[in-house]
Parts: structure tokens; C-alpha cells; sequence
């Protein structure tokens, strides 16, 4: 008998197979994202010549979906994937990575799909991960706390959430980095195989990452970005995925200090 998990991925839809080889895919994460998914790819793809794209979208309701797998059947460096039966920007984010993985790229670039973080700064991203004469890097971050960074749009109340999850992430999960929180990296998958899987399907999946990576002694580096809140659709946080990710980070605490 089939499990719960194989019977919802015989329901995914993909983009058509095979994929043209590459070596650096930029990967979003969608959930009705109707109003920026089109503009986001024109400008992903045209960032770099020799950028893939991967679009993992969980069946919004709203055709986000639909219309990344219409652009992707005349674009070939687009990929969709539609996931059915579940949800989640962490999971959505893992998946998109390790299929990128299985089709052979050495890099991903992932991003919110909402502009908030801009295409533009993909190449200087990259950039970081590859320094000529410089130590590559295992993952570089688009940093909004570090000299020259900054976000521009977010109310007080949100800003005092990021920077005290930022703190947190630094001084009591000991990950030495400034913006812990942000969604804008470059990864080597490489990396996955010496690390366990991030427990945290929601947003605290950026944090959890991060403490795996530093303690797997990855190279980590912070690029300066200006993150814009959003201008179109809406945050897809609420209060139960706020409590949800606050538990996560009080689990990755404990493993912490106490080993379990």
C-alpha cells in the first residue's frame, strides 16, 4: 500500500525533463505569489546568462503555479515543481534544494519570491561564494546587518522581531553571523551531505540551517543587501507559525547547551 508521502508526490506537477546542465540555480519558494512570480523570473534570468531557475510552489490557490509551468514550457532554463499534500516555506525550500542537487548543480542562489530581495545582487552573491584569489565559501548570506545593508518598508514591530532573532541565533545558538533570519543565499550543495536534515518546516528554517552548517564547520560569509518590503500580495506569516518557530528555536537552544 502506498504511503501518505508517495501518494502526494505522484500528484506533483513538473516541468518537462531532462534539464539543460548548469552549475548555479536560483530557487523560489511560492504561495500565491500571483502578482510578482512573472516579473521574478524575466529578472532571475536575465541577471546571468547561465542562470537556471527553479520555481517550488505549494498548489496556491491563486494560479501562481500554472503560470510558472506555462513560462517554463517556452523558457528552458525555467523548472516548476507544484507540490500537493504539502506545505511549508522550509520544506518547500529543502525540496527545491536537493532537486537541484539530483539534477547536478554544484550552486543554489534561494530568495523569497515576494521582491523583496532583488535580482540584481544574485551575481554578487556568487561573487562571495568564488573570491578570485580569495577562500571560496560554503554559504554567503544577503545581509541586511551588516555596513551597507539594510531593509527598507518594515513597521518597528517588525524589526525588533528580526533583530531579537538575529541576536538569539548569535549569542545563545553561538552561530557567528549577523543576519541570521534573512531568505536570500548561496549554498554549495555539497553541503547537504554533512549535515542531518533541518527539523523546522516554517520559517525558523533559516535559523536551523545556519546552526547546522556552522556546526557541520562550513565557511559562512555576509554580502551587504537593501531588502525591500513588499509591495504586492501579502506576508504569508501568522501568529501560530510565530509560536511554531519560537518552539524551534527553543529546541535548537537546548540542543545547544545541553547536548539533546
Amino acid at each position: 500500500m502506498p504511503t501518505d508521502a508517495s501518494a502526494s508526490a505522484a500528484v506533483d506537477l513538473r516541468s518537462s525533463d531532462p534539464w539543460a546542465p548548469g552549475r548555479v540555480i536560483v530557487n523560489a519558494s511560492t504561495y500565491k505569489e500571483r502578482e510578482n512570480i512573472g516579473g521574478l523570473i524575466d529578472r532571475v534570468l536575465a541577471a546571468r546568462d547561465d542562470l537556471h531557475m527553479l520555481v517550488v510552489d505549494d498548489d496556491s490557490p491563486d494560479g501562481t503555479g500554472r503560470i510558472a509551468l506555462d513560462r517554463a514550457a517556452t523558457e528552458p532554463r525555467l523548472h516548476v515543481l507544484v507540490r500537493r499534500g504539502r506545505r511549508g516555506l522550509g520544506s518547500a525550500i529543502l525540496e527545491g534544494l536537493r532537486v537541484a542537487r539530483a539534477h547536478g548543480f554544484e550552486i543554489a542562489v534561494y530568495m523569497d519570491a515576494d521582491m523583496s530581495h532583488d535580482p540584481d545582487d544574485i551575481p554578487r552573491l556568487l561573487a562571495a561564494m568564488d573570491p578570485p584569489g580569495g577562500k571560496p565559501a560554503d554559504l554567503a548570506i544577503g545581509s541586511r546587518r551588516v555596513p551597507g545593508g539594510k531593509t527598507i518598508g518594515w513597521p518597528l514591530s517588525r524589526e525588533i522581531a528580526s533583530r531579537l532573532v538575529c541576536w538569539f541565533t548569535r549569542w545563545v545558538l553561538w552561530v557567528p553571523v549577523h543576519d541570521a533570519s534573512g531568505g536570500f543565499r548561496a549554498i554549495r550543495l555539497s553541503l547537504l551531505d554533512r549535515i542531518e536534515p533541518p527539523e523546522s518546516k516554517g520559517y525558523a528554517f533559516q535559523e536551523d540551517l545556519l546552526w547546522r552548517l556552522h556546526r557541520a564547520g562550513a565557511r559562512i560569509v555576509e554580502v551587504p543587501i537593501t531588502f525591500t518590503d513588499r509591495t504586492q500580495g501579502s506576508s504569508k506569516a501568522d501568529l501560530a507559525e510565530t509560536r511554531r518557530s519560537i518552539g524551534d528555536l527553543l529546541k535548537l537552544a537546548r540542543r545547544t547547551w545541553l547536548g539533546f
